[in-house]
């Protein structure tokens, strides 16, 4: 046989692994507010990266395999009929030892990542105060509202098991929860939502211009923004826009606002406030309301009452935009119960029963008439595998997502 090119042996060349380390924690977006990691910090976050990119790659396609080859002809034996549900499913799978393995060592992962991203901004709290504090003094881009009462949900259960979850303070203008996400997230996605963690708002730009080609919103709203990390890519889409990104937990704001100043970002304002009931009786009508990956965070009265308040202050003409993982309704139950995993081990506690929903059904009756809403899907492209690569879906982590949208007819 004839070598090939650029191989000497004679042997067939193998094809890129799609199983390379991820990206490495010191290629994060730099900027004035991120936290310094010394090299022992940042190996913690790369081991972290490495073990998820295991587990998804090598370990997860065996859980698949066993699922198919022995949980299911047993389940089927058993109950002498095919299961009725994922939760029979899931069942079964549970006592499965290669699923055993795998759902332990991802949550060991994610302890890890909290653990270490807490450590590393608790060790430099002071001085990240300090610095948001200089990068926010300019200006009307941050507003608190030190009388909120954060809605339950964020304060009973940390979402992501981060101590204190979104809202928790530790300090007077604490920073603590936003810097902790943006050096942690990274982690958990090996880069692949890009140096700025940003995908879900580079996919909401890229169905934009799908779905709206040339259309400019002057107005843009952002439910449950956290860091801002999607708000900015949007701020950046649209730079004649004024951007308002609302959230809770004012450490997420502190951190959001300063990293916007140390980025050069100045067409948003970071609002406190409750995305159920959004305080912006002097702000609307807005052209483009999002809420990007923000529903599963919250409960089924909320839901509701969010697509209420997107109807409420979206202007004619506008775009009311959802994305979110997809619902399970038409995957096999294997997968939905692959899906369902951060609900059931990751402190996702509406996780589960969101992909049940039928959001559709929940904007008609927020006032959206059906002609108007659609259901479609979004994603961005990933920063990483190189062409030629292909990763396995990583489920509850991937960026291809679903998206449900809301459009009020243009005036008359």
């Amino acid at each position: 046989m004839a070598a090939q090119p650029g191989n000497s042996s004679g042997k067939a060349a193998r094809p890129p692994s799609a199983h390379a380390l991820p990206r490495p924690w010191h290629t994060i977006l730099q900027h004035a507010a991120l936290p310094t990691l010394t090299h022992d910090e940042q190996t913690r976050f790369n081991v972290v990266a490495a073990m998820n990119r295991f587990l998804a790659q090598r370990l997860l396609p065996r859980v698949e395999a066993a699922a198919k080859q022995s949980v299911e002809p047993a389940l089927e034996a058993a109950l002498v009929r095919p299961p009725a549900d994922r939760h029979e499913y899931r069942r079964a799978l549970e006592q499965d030892l290669t699923w055993r393995i795998w759902s332990r060592m991802r949550r060991a992962t994610m302890e890890m990542r909290q653990q270490a991203g807490q450590l590393a901004v608790l060790r430099q709290l002071p001085a990240l105060v300090e610095t948001c504090r200089a990068l926010n003094v300019p200006g009307d881009h941050l507003q608190l509202d030190a009388s909120l009462a954060p809605p339950r949900y964020l304060e009973a259960l940390p979402a992501h098991l981060m101590p204190g979850g979104y809202v928790g303070e530790r300090a007077a203008d604490d920073v603590g929860a936003g810097a902790s996400y943006e050096i942690g997230i990274y982690a958990t996605l090996g880069g692949q939502s890009g140096p700025a963690s940003d995908r879900a708002g580079r996919a909401t730009v890229a169905w934009l211009e799908d779905h709206r080609p040339g259309w400019r919103p002057r107005r843009i709203l952002d439910l449950g923004c956290g860091m801002g990390s999607n708000t900015l890519v949007l701020a950046r889409a649209f730079p004649e826009a004024d951007v308002v990104a609302i959230d809770a937990g004012a450490p997420m704001l502190r951190y959001g606002a300063a990293r916007a100043r140390a980025l050069g970002v100045d067409n948003v304002r970071f609002v406190q406030g409750d995305i159920e009931q959004p305080p912006l009786a002097a702000e609307a009508p807005f052209d483009l309301i999002v809420t990007l990956m923000v529903l599963h965070e919250t409960s089924r009265a909320a839901v509701q009452r969010i697509f209420a308040a997107s109807y409420r202050h979206l202007a004619a003409g506008g775009v009311a935009f959802h994305l979110e993982q997809p619902p399970y309704r038409d995957k096999p139950l294997l997968e939905q119960c692959l899906r369902d995993w951060d609900g059931r081990y990751n402190n996702e506690a509406f996780w589960s029963a969101l992909h049940d929903m039928d959001l559709v059904a929940g904007l008609c009756a927020a006032g959206f008439d059906a002609s108007g809403i659609r259901e479609t899907t979004a994603n961005a492209v990933p920063v990483e595998p190189p062409p030629g690569q292909a990763l396995q879906e990583d489920y509850g982590r991937g960026g291809a997502w679903y998206v449900v949208t809301g459009e009020k007819p243009p005036a008359s």
